[in-house]
């Protein structure tokens, strides 16, 4: 097992292994601390990822910031995690500052080879138990933003186009004022005119899902490298499910009222994998849910539950066969099929 250093850097660039990821999980959970220093870093890497992230300058303070807390409060560690009996424990500055070389050096030819902005950016972060927030872009399109999302976007649009940046999930009404509307995700870019569309790309998860209301959006995917792997235009109903670690794609007609449903506290989904059933109760309860039975984790489920159900509740609707016997411990929950 790789140290929790190189873990991150693997979670940041979505290439992680499934027992990476449940150490990643567990350590994530572990404490409040440890979820605050990975968004830090993670500011810090989307800061050099992509083509509409602030320049150096801006990451260069990002990174100063988070140093200044770090030495404010030096008692702070990584905190403690176990797996497969052994324990880990981290200095905090040594920690980071091997992250964020790791970042560097993996990130140095895009980062280098972008040109420089100067624009002031706006951050909306929600948590599990925040309720769904609207944003008000600048140009006066609008975002209802779901829980555990993040979206970040210039406080003016200037030039030619209008470019947001999303981690999670979001509902885009986009006003059409001559100037194409870009979003980018983990590994998707989506270029607008003007339309309504749906975006569930978190980037810890394995997937990612675009679902056009009306309109036209043009939608690309990217590889490891940034490099474009796919490119299609979607029309109303239609969604495209990525699979991040393969690159495959599937396009199907979907229910647009069932993709929206979850701005009214409704999730429905119909033949839907269990893994990505178990990845938004994730986001909602801010737990960790694990399958070890990889065959458990594809099957598809159709279904609804509401936010204002509680986790177990839920889990004991998706065990409607008994075919699982699951266990809580903490904020983790074990499906282990019988």
């Amino acid at each position: 097992m790789k140290d929790i250093q190189q873990i991150i850097i693997h979670v940041l660039q979505n290439d992680v292994s499934e027992e990476e990821m449940a150490f990643f999980s567990e350590w994530f959970h572990s404490s409040s601390e440890n979820k605050d220093l990975f968004f830090q870093l993670k500011d810090i890497y989307d800061h050099r990822k992509g083509g509409l992230m602030p320049d150096s300058e801006e990451m260069k303070a990002s990174w100063n910031r988070l140093m200044n807390k770090l030495e404010n409060n030096p008692q702070h560690i990584f905190q403690s995690t176990t797996i497969k009996n052994k324990r880990v424990k981290l200095n905090r500055w040594q920690a980071v500052a091997a992250i964020f070389a790791g970042l560097l050096i993996v990130g140095a030819s895009l980062f280098y080879g972008r040109m420089k902005q100067n624009s002031v950016w706006v951050e909306v972060r929600t948590t599990s138990s925040d309720q769904v927030q609207l944003v008000q872009l600048p140009d006066g399109s609008t975002v209802q933003l779901n829980v555990s999302s993040f979206l970040k976007y210039p406080k003016r649009f200037t030039g030619k186009k209008r470019q947001v940046y999303l981690d999670g999930e979001a509902i885009f009404d986009v006003k059409n004022d001559g100037r194409s509307f870009e979003v980018q995700s983990d590994k998707q870019q989506i270029v607008v005119l003007g339309t309504q569309f749906n975006v569930m790309d978190y980037s810890v998860d394995a997937f990612a899902a675009t679902t056009l209301i009306k309109g036209k959006i043009e939608l690309k995917t990217f590889d490891a490298s940034h490099t474009v792997k796919n490119r299609m235009v979607l029309t109303p109903k239609q969604q495209v499910l990525l699979d991040k670690n393969t690159g495959y794609i599937t396009l199907r007609e979907v229910n647009p009222d069932d993709i929206l449903s979850w701005t009214t506290g409704t999730y429905s989904f119909e033949d839907v994998p269990l893994e990505q059933i178990t990845g938004r109760l994730e986001k909602m309860f801010d737990v960790t849910i694990v399958i070890p039975d990889e065959k458990s984790r594809k099957e598809k489920y159709t279904g609804k539950f509401s936010s204002s159900q509680t986790i177990e509740e839920i889990i004991q609707i998706i065990n409607f066969k008994g075919q699982f016997e699951y266990r809580f411990r903490n904020d983790t929950i074990v499906l282990q099929r019988r």
